[in-house]
């Protein structure tokens, strides 16, 4: 029997208009390999993705508003664009990790483009058994899914929202140009100062990408991710950077450079604590789920059990529009037989026909599972607050622990476990994507096989282009280097050096679990903290001025519109904004990392000019402060009042948890 959706969608199903034209399928094969670009810049930059979602909906609209096309068609292109963005996080969270670990010598296209394709075709694969049962019989809230149809709703009843995109793409664009191509002003301000016998670092990259990641993520994820560098970088660096420069500190001079000595003790220490804080707080994300987990899994069998007959037989013209699914049989065996090129992948990463028979069988099982616990999280967290980060964390130590059990050691034992992980991680990642789209489709009307087809299609086109992209960037500035810190890739290889015999900082690594189990204690997430103890504080400085930037608009907001309007309405101009300045610098970044590569020198001045770039940078800040501000009718000079009074709040919310803190 078929399950009619209780939800009124705005297209009906009796109703055919076009949906999967070739138009709609280009513009979405286009809008997914620069949302795919965009995120494999920022994630390898700062180890955050945003969603694609939102302005892929705006774009779209704008797109087929133009040339008289229909929702359903903009919808079907921002389901692909948003499947770009979704596999280029599952990739570059891993896969750099092969390089990391010495496996490859740099990103190789040819693998690359088989784990991002496999994966990516997995994810689909495996959600078209969930759609029915988790976005219409479950009714969870999608929460991504019905902002990004709210959108499309009042796009296409008059709204003139992708300008900021556009315009901030240009801004972004050209700022980054300026500062990375024609190095005219500096990207970055750090420096070392002395307060007393004590050594403190402090600085910030002049960063419109990351300033925008902070307005996004808004200030509560924010002001963790700057916990965490305060507590590494102001708390924990002083006490060994002051003993470097006093000379006691091994292998450091105290002639040295103190920004080298700054990235010296960073690297052999401070990292630690964030890579033990992220892999206890991956375990511990994973174990708080076993409830939800196991309610996914559930829902996954249900929806095999439900293959027989009965529901996959009925005659299509019997079938409303609106649910109309691939097969879902056809599909699951579709899976199953890629085990074969999954085996023939892994023998030709790790040369093993043992770890490539073991990889492939447990890669199907673990991204089945772990593509039903993100599909049914992004279903009740949303996409953005997916831990897929964990997911893949709990993939790598299974296999890992697996092929050290089967004597599997070394080079070979890495790559297989990366492997499985890397596949896993991009299937988990696509399946939150798609149910949220599934979401999106069921309220606007679409058919539910032309998204999944669309998704392929957006996947395929992504994992051809995505390895490409990886190979200009690690050219040009290499991975985990001052420019791209590939913060996940490096946690994945570490983890993978301390199973296989690598070199680890035990007593760091220790210290920043028991981190972990404070944060917990104090219902801190683990995840936002640890990442801001790993990245340099440079990067945490932009991302918390972002946060602040949001929380002021959001004081201001609603004092003009009232306390109850959702969030995605009061901030809708401010984050295509961001959206926009995340994309230009992004895509210029790539433009300069190519040209670099030609060795085509755009210099045209001996040195930077002197504070150009912090004036440039508030400049940047400002249009997206002014853009913000106006987009909830409220004035420019309201910032300082609303600024006063977040600060009596944080100062007031801070006192009272140390309070907490110290009582405990």
């Amino acid at each position: 029997m078929i399950v009619l959706s209780s939800v009124e969608p705005f297209i009906p199903a009796d109703k055919s208009i076009p949906e999967m034209t070739p138009r709609a399928i280009l513009v979405g094969a286009i809008l997914a390999v620069i949302m795919a670009a965009t995120n494999a810049y920022l994630g390898l930059k700062v180890g955050m993705t945003v969603s694609a979602t939102i302005p892929a909906a705006v774009i779209s609209l704008a797109v087929f508003k133009a040339v008289g096309g229909t929702i359903l068609e903009a919808n079907l292109s921002k389901t692909m664009a948003s499947a770009g963005e979704s596999l280029a996080a599952g990739v570059i969270f891993t896969i750099p990790a092969f390089v990391l670990i010495n496996a490859w010598t740099g990103i190789r296209y040819m693998e690359t483009t088989l784990i991002a394709l496999i994966g990516g075709v997995l994810g689909v694969l495996f959600t078209i058994s969930l759609r029915r049962i988790l976005v219409e019989e479950e009714g969870l809230p999608f929460p991504e899914g019905v902002a990004s149809a709210e959108v499309l709703f009042a796009g296409w009843e008059g709204g003139a929202s992708a300008k900021f995109v556009f315009v901030a793409l240009i801004v972004g664009g050209v700022y980054k140009f300026l500062s990375a191509g024609l190095k005219i002003m500096h990207d970055k301000v750090e420096a070392v100062v002395g307060v007393w016998k004590a050594k403190f670092f402090f600085g910030g990259e002049l960063s419109a990408a990351l300033v925008s990641v902070g307005y996004i993520i808004g200030p509560r994820i924010s002001s963790y991710v700057f916990l965490g560098g305060i507590i590494g970088w102001v708390l924990v660096l002083p006490i060994f950077l002051s003993a470097a420069l006093a000379g006691g500190y091994p292998g450091v001079d105290p002639g040295m450079d103190p920004l080298e000595v700054v990235s010296v003790i960073r690297s052999e220490q401070i990292i630690w604590i964030g890579i033990g804080a992220i892999v206890f707080g991956g375990i511990w994300t994973m174990l708080s789920l076993r409830t939800s987990m196991k309610g996914a899994f559930g829902e996954a069998l249900r929806g095999i059990k439900g293959i027989k007959g009965g529901e996959g037989a009925a005659e299509k013209e019997e079938v409303p529009r609106t649910e109309r699914d691939l097969p879902v049989d056809k599909s699951l065996l579709l899976a199953a037989a890629l085990v074969i090129p999954i085996a023939g992948l892994y023998f030709f990463l790790t040369g093993s026909g043992l770890v490539a028979g073991v990889g492939a069988i447990v890669m199907v099982v673990a991204a089945f599972f772990f593509t039903a616990i993100a599909g049914y999280l992004a279903g009740v967290v949303g996409s953005s607050n997916n831990p897929i980060s964990g997911v893949t964390i709990t993939t790598l130590l299974f296999a890992s622990l697996l092929l050290l059990l089967l004597g599997v050691r070394g080079e070979s034992g890495m790559a297989g476990a990366l492997g499985v992980g890397a596949v896993v991680c991009s299937a988990a990642a696509i399946a939150g994507d798609v149910l949220q789209d599934f979401k999106t489709g069921q309220i606007v009307g679409s058919t539910p096989r032309s998204l999944q087809i669309g998704e392929m299609i957006g996947v395929v086109a992504t994992a051809f282009i995505i390895a490409p992209v990886l190979m200009v960037l690690e050219r040009a500035y290499g991975i985990g280097g001052a420019e791209l810190q590939a913060p996940q890739a490096q946690v994945m290889a570490s983890i993978l050096n301390a199973f296989f015999g690598g070199t680890v900082n035990f007593t760091m690594f220790l210290a920043g679990m028991e981190l972990a189990i404070l944060l917990i204690i104090f219902d801190i997430p683990i995840l936002a903290v640890a990442i801001g103890i790993y990245l340099p504080f440079t990067l945490s400085t932009p991302i918390m001025l972002g946060g602040l930037l949001h929380a002021v608009v959001d004081r201001i907001g609603r004092k003009h519109k009232g306390e109850e309007i959702a969030t995605e309405k009061l901030h809708g101009h401010g984050i295509l904004y961001s959206s926009g300045l995340i994309a230009g610098e992004a895509l210029i970044g790539i433009v300069v990392a190519a040209l670099l590569i030609a060795n085509v020198q755009l210099k045209i001045t001996p040195q930077p000019v002197p504070l150009l770039g912090i004036l440039f940078f508030l400049g940047v800040v400002f249009l997206l402060y002014k853009t913000a501000v106006e987009g909830v009718g409220g004035s420019i000079g309201e910032g300082i009042t609303a600024s006063r009074e977040l600060a009596v709040e944080a100062y007031r919310i801070t006192r009272e948890k140390m309070r907490n803190m110290l009582r405990w």
